[in-house]
């Protein structure tokens, strides 16, 4: 997944990054993304594990 993924959205573990105030929320297992904690946006982009453009093992 290299598109932003919208709060709500199942994910698995890993390092996701709101793309409005640049907040990083890590994720330690597959749960739902919140909105930002920070301030409110409603979608990440993923920086690393297993939804990140960057995951070398796509898929699994």
């Amino acid at each position: 997944m290299a598109d932003p993924v919208p709060a709500g959205s199942d994910v698995s573990a890993g390092t996701y990054q709101c793309t409005k105030c640049r907040y990083e929320l890590g994720v330690q297992s597959t749960k739902h993304l919140p909105p930002c904690p920070e301030c409110g946006n409603g979608s990440w982009n993923p920086l690393s594990g297993g939804d990140s453009s960057k995951d070398p093992y796509p898929g699994r």
